[in-house]
C-alpha cells in the first residue's frame, strides 16, 4: 500500500462513518468509532493502522458534529523501514435551522501530516445550505460560503511562486451531501466539496467521497468506499490528484 493511499483513507474515516437511516432529533450523542489494521508481507513488508471516531448531537433546531482519526503505517523494503503515514485530524461543525430547509452552519477542522512536513492546517468555513430532501431513508443538502485555509510546515515549501513555511488562503465553500437507506442493513453516503481560492496562494481544492456501509449485527458494520481529491498547488514532489479505495469494520456509539 503506498503513502498517498494511507493518507486518503483517514479522510475517508471521518466522512464515511455514518448511518444513512435518520438521526433521531432528541439531543442525545450518537455516532461510530472505527478501526482498520492492514499488513502485507513478502519481498516488502506494510503496517497501517486506522482509528477515527464520528459523533453528532441533533435537535429540531441545531446540529453539533465532531470528527477525529489517528493514523500510523509504516513500511520495511530490504530491511530499510520508512514512515508512510503519521496523521491526526480533528473537526467540528455545527449547523442551524433558519427554517425547515434552510440552515446556517460554521466548521472548523485542524490537521496535522508530519510525512509531508505539514506541522498544522487550519480549515474555517461558514455558509448557508439547504435541506433538498430529508425522509427516513434519503437526505440531500447543498451548501455554500466562505473558507479560510492556513496550513504551516515545518520547513520552507515552494507552492507556486512562494517559498515559506505559512500559506493561506481565503475562497468560497461549495459541497453537496447525500445519504440513502437502501435496505435494512445497506447504506450509501457520498459528498463532493469545492474550495476555489480567491486570495494569498489561490490554491483550488476539491473532494469528493463515495461509501457503502453493510451492517453486520445491531452494533458492528463495515465499510468500503472511495475518496478522491485535487489540489492545484499541492507543492514539489506531491501530485495533484488522488484516489484510494478503503474498508474498515465500524463500532455503533450511542442508544
Amino acid at each position: 500500500m503506498t503513502m498517498w493511499k494511507q493518507a486518503l483513507m483517514v479522510a475517508a474515516a471521518g466522512v464515511m462513518g455514518g448511518q444513512a437511516m435518520a438521526t433521531p432529533a432528541d439531543g442525545q450523542w450518537r455516532g461510530v468509532a472505527g478501526a482498520a489494521l492492514s499488513t502485507t508481507s513478502g519481498n516488502s513488508s506494510t503496517q497501517n493502522l486506522l482509528l477515527n471516531v464520528d459523533m453528532a448531537r441533533l435537535t429540531e433546531q441545531d446540529k453539533l458534529s465532531t470528527t477525529g482519526y489517528v493514523n500510523e503505517g509504516k513500511s520495511t523494503v530490504n530491511g530499510e523501514k520508512v514512515t508512510t503515514a503519521g496523521k491526526w485530524g480533528l473537526a467540528g461543525q455545527y449547523d442551524y435551522n433558519l427554517t425547515p430547509q434552510w440552515f446556517s452552519f460554521g466548521k472548523l477542522g485542524f490537521e496535522h501530516d508530519r510525512v509531508t512536513d505539514m506541522s498544522l492546517r487550519t480549515l474555517l468555513g461558514a455558509g448557508v445550505g439547504y435541506h433538498w430532501v430529508q425522509t427516513k431513508q434519503d437526505t440531500f443538502d447543498v451548501y455554500g460560503g466562505l473558507s479560510e485555509v492556513i496550513t504551516r510546515y515545518g520547513h520552507d515549501k515552494t507552492i507556486g511562486d512562494d517559498t515559506k513555511k505559512q500559506f493561506s488562503t481565503m475562497g468560497l465553500l461549495l459541497g453537496e451531501a447525500s445519504s440513502h437507506q437502501l435496505t435494512d442493513t445497506v447504506s450509501l453516503n457520498q459528498r463532493l466539496e469545492l474550495y476555489p481560492g480567491l486570495t494569498g496562494s489561490k490554491s483550488n481544492l476539491a473532494k469528493f467521497n463515495v461509501g457503502l456501509s453493510v451492517a453486520m449485527s445491531s452494533t458492528l458494520s463495515l465499510n468500503v468506499g472511495l475518496i478522491e481529491s485535487y489540489n492545484s498547488k499541492p507543492g514539489a514532489g506531491v501530485r495533484k490528484t488522488d484516489a484510494a479505495f478503503f474498508t474498515g469494520i465500524n463500532l455503533k456509539l450511542g442508544q
